[in-house]
């Protein structure tokens, strides 16, 4: 007899929550993803800051599956599919057969219709974005030391980062520690003229957290120097920097964006009707209505009456875990149960010995806060290399107040045509 089929679009947490709720059933399982390794997405920024290299956060998704007897991985990218004849096909013309799908390939950076921010500020949505980001920085530092240029000094020590949730604090409390740490001793000509901006919208930082935890990690931020700006709305970014609605600019070579994400193309590819940031509508038990045997899960599914979760790994896992337990009711002729998330907390980190959390109910700042974030994020990592790997790189960073892995590796990652205008047409600089 032949074993349903189970096709899982993306290995992300949502994606392999799914895999490994199966692994003891009677069915076939595919995992799809268009890269071949796992990404760590909550440790991205530290790559970007030179505190992890990529390998630390990444891990092969064949060698995740190797433990499940029946699963196996393909390498490619969905970019079509017939759910009523049930295949999906990949780039390259390979059709995939399928009883049942699950959607989880994750989301992508939201820039709000403004092009400006796609044609010039740097995501951190993956490990690529995150060593573009490594690169821009200390490309920036290195010419930054090299110019006798004042105005272009200041647009090369310029470090905006736009969007005052998790990744945006996080990357932002990075970069000071950079700044305190790191470019004293590298480019003692450069000391304390690197500056840190904070941009948010809204009027506090981590607005998913408690009042008292929001003004906690406002002052934890502001006191590693970081610029913080609320209620301040970005109306363009260029080359050189960013001009706010209110008419300021801030000058700045290294923009990044973390102001949110919306769900992959893969809704509009597939026909699927999306809702708001291009997420698939999904029922309370995260099936796609009148498509039977789809499901969506994690930052790609918009969940009916619960359309505020946030979009973070221990939804997808939660997610996973619950298509997971209908497949298998469906399987068994019994109706699905709906899905109910059970919000354990969340929590950011700042820099050393600053975070806060919220953790079961209880609200955490300053150490305890950074040591209940660090462990979580060890016992969340895929394979005992790669834990090893951080505490190492965590244990060094904390010991030495360094940062050890500040190679640039690839082309020039800053944009050679504003170098050219800010070194006012020297035709040196045109020749190189």
């Amino acid at each position: 007899m032949t074993k349903p089929r189970i096709v899982i679009v993306g290995a992300g947490f949502g994606g392999l929550a799914v895999a490994r709720a199966l692994r003891h059933a009677p069915v076939d399982v595919t995992v799809i993803d268009r890269h071949n390794y796992h990404a760590f997405l909550p440790l991205l920024y530290q790559v970007a800051t030179s505190g992890l290299t990529a390998q630390d956060v990444a891990h092969p998704v064949r060698s995740i599956l190797r433990s499940l007897p029946n699963a196996r991985f393909r390498l490619g990218e969905v970019c079509g599919a017939d759910l009523d004849a049930r295949w999906v096909a990949l780039q390259g013309g390979e059709h995939i057969p399928f009883d049942f799908l699950v959607l989880a390939a994750g989301s992508t950076t939201e820039t709000w219709g403004n092009q400006s921010v796609a044609d010039h500020a740097l995501p951190l949505h993956d490990l690529e974005h995150a060593l573009a980001v490594r690169n821009r920085a200390l490309s920036c530092l290195e010419r930054a030391d090299a110019t006798a240029d004042p105005a272009l000094r200041e647009e090369l020590l310029g470090f905006v980062v736009v969007g005052g949730g998790p990744t945006g604090v996080e990357l932002a409390g990075a970069l000071a520690e950079l700044k305190r740490h790191v470019v004293p001793h590298d480019f003692p000509a450069l000391e304390g003229a690197m500056r840190v901006w904070l941009l948010e919208g809204r009027s506090a930082l981590l607005p998913s957290l408690p009042p008292r935890l929001q003004a906690k990690a406002l002052l934890q931020v502001t006191g590693l120097g970081v610029e913080v700006r609320l209620g301040a709305l970005v109306e363009r970014v260029d080359p050189t920097g960013v001009w706010l609605r209110s008419g300021q600019r801030i000058p700045a070579r290294t923009v990044v964006w973390a102001a949110g994400v919306r769900g992959e193309k893969l809704a509009e590819e597939l026909g699927l009707a999306s809702g708001q940031s291009g997420r698939i509508a999904v029922d309370e038990t995260l099936a796609v209505p009148g498509h039977p045997g789809v499901y969506a899960i994690g930052d790609l599914a918009l969940l009916k009456g619960a359309e505020r979760l946030p979009q973070v790994a221990p939804v997808a896992i939660q997610q996973g875990q619950a298509v997971a337990l209908n497949l298998l009711r469906t399987l068994r002729g019994h109706p699905p149960f709906p899905f109910r998330y059970h919000d354990k907390g969340s929590m950011a980190t700042i820099g050393r010995n600053r975070a806060v959390a919220l953790v079961f109910g209880w609200e955490l700042s300053g150490r305890i806060a950074w040591w209940a974030w660090l462990l979580v994020h060890i016992v969340f990592l895929v394979g005992f290399r790669n834990r090893a790997a951080v505490l190492l790189n965590w244990a060094w960073n904390f010991f030495t107040y360094d940062r050890g892995l500040r190679a640039v590796v690839g082309g020039n990652p800053i944009p050679d045509l504003a170098l050219q205008r800010s070194e006012k047409g020297d035709a040196s600089v045109a020749r190189c």
